[in-house]
């Protein structure tokens, strides 16, 4: 398995945990500092708004540019927050190696990546990988479990606050890590 140290993988146990909104606090802290860009993997295709700018597009996946932040989408939520690009993929887990080589034709390995992807995770080893899940609850998705193992950390979300502060993240000599 391929390490990817400019990485930062999030996923989570279930929808609506906060991925997203742990993200864009982690990109509002960095952003100043550092040139980020975000990615959000979708396995779910929904129709795209006209004005999307579609990179590429095929029957196996869809990878377009965020260009506007005025929608509430999560990518639109993380170029607000101050990433320098925003991707938005949608593509089912077995396509994700397509949907990475594409960004490596353009990504530098000393650019710091967040990337909002459980599957991922079974194709590379990130500089960090943080799972996040809903404190109130114990669901988990299915395929999560697969993966849970292997997060360099578990935080939990309670609807408003996380268990751990992203001002712990960091990003140095090309990799991702926490703070002491």
């Amino acid at each position: 398995m391929e390490l990817r140290e400019n990485i930062l993988l999030i996923a989570g146990t279930g929808q609506n945990v906060g991925k997203t909104l742990f993200a864009c606090k982690l990109i509002d802290q960095l952003k100043d500092e550092h040139s980020i860009v975000s990615i959000k993997i979708c396995p779910h295709f929904h129709e795209l708004k006209s004005e999307a700018m579609i990179l590429k597009k095929n029957e196996n996946y869809t990878i377009t540019k965020e260009t506007t932040t005025e929608h509430n989408k999560d990518s639109n939520r993380m170029l607000k927050a101050g990433s320098n690009a925003v991707y938005f993929v949608q593509t089912k887990d077995e396509y994700l190696s397509e949907v990475l080589s594409f960004f490596d034709k353009f990504i530098n390995i000393t650019t710091p990546v967040i990337i909002e992807s459980g599957g991922l995770r079974e194709l590379l080893t990130p500089g960090l990988f943080l799972m996040i899940k809903n404190k109130n609850s114990n669901q988990t998705k299915p395929k999560t479990e697969k993966y849970l193992h292997l997060a360099d950390r578990k935080i939990e979300f309670n609807g408003d606050t996380f268990n751990f502060d992203p001002a712990r993240v960091k990003f140095a000599n090309n990799k991702w890590g926490i703070k002491n």
